[in-house]
């Protein structure tokens, strides 16, 4: 019996599959979604499928997870759910995410999901339900795309952006989040001399308090725990640990919470 989640996302596309009885992942993965979310998400059902023969999932020859896959059962999530063919469900990326870190971390009762085009809060009870939660999608400010436009901007490779961070001993404040008025503030902040480590310092710093501000109507409580692309950012985390005045968590694997809550999901205790 398997259980499968995908979340497709603006940016990536992930998927877990689970063996239902033992709880243990069978294949994962992750990839570019790309221009056309549907073939994407077909491509990567597929790639699990070859890699755990296709007639335990029941795939057709198409390779797309069929309405009629016996054992499978399958759950979508992220921006383009509705887009999955095959998907028993589609549930919203908010529940699938407390789902993925309920299950990896059951104290946690905020989650910070910092994904490419959207920034999440969330608050959870006792129980790891959504009690309530914070979302930005309407500005690039506090999310992945911001990184990833001031990484060229900086001619810095994004992957370097959390080892220079932490290098910094003076982070220059940034004083605006717009993505073009950032991009000016960084070039002027540069043919100044500044050294590239404290701006981008600086940078992680604004970040982290346009999304302590965000969460500010919610009751932030230990164990926070951070998700998302993002998330893989040591300097990101340093910045939202001081933004809070909370220690924070990194998840075990932050690009599939939502993928693994999706598969959780599908097979309910």
């Amino acid at each position: 019996m398997i259980a499968a989640g995908i979340d497709v996302g603006s940016v990536n596309t992930k998927l877990v599959l689970l063996d239902r009885s033992s709880g243990d992942v069978l294949c994962e993965k992750v990839v570019p979604t790309g221009p056309r979310p549907r073939d994407t998400a077909q491509r990567v059902l597929a790639e699990c499928g070859r890699e755990l023969k296709q007639e335990v999932l029941g795939f057709g020859g198409s390779g797309v997870l069929g309405a009629g896959f016996g054992t499978t059962r399958l759950v979508a999530t992220g921006y383009a759910r509705q887009v999955v063919e095959g998907a028993a469900e589609a549930i919203t990326e908010v529940k699938a995410a407390a789902l993925g870190i309920r299950h990896w971390r059951p104290q946690a009762r905020t989650v910070v999901d910092i994904g490419g085009q959207d920034s999440k809060v969330l608050a959870l009870d006792e129980s790891g339900k959504v009690r309530d939660f914070v979302m930005n999608d309407r500005c690039a400010a506090g999310t992945g795309h911001f990184l990833s436009v001031t990484a060229k901007t900086l001619s810095v490779p994004l992957a370097d952006f959390g080892r220079l961070s932490l290098e910094s001993r003076r982070p220059v404040p940034l004083t605006s989040l717009c993505v073009v008025m950032a991009e000016s503030e960084i070039l002027s902040l540069l043919a100044a001399d500044t050294p590239v480590a404290d701006v981008i310092a600086g940078l992680h710093e604004a970040l982290a308090r346009r999304i302590a501000n965000l969460a500010a109507r919610l009751r932030v409580e230990p164990e926070v725990v951070f998700t998302g692309g993002v998330a893989q950012n040591p300097g990101m985390q340093a910045a939202l640990a001081r933004a809070f005045g909370l220690a924070v968590t990194v998840a075990p694997k932050p690009f599939l919470a939502a993928a693994m809550g999706a598969a959780l999901a599908s097979a309910p205790e």
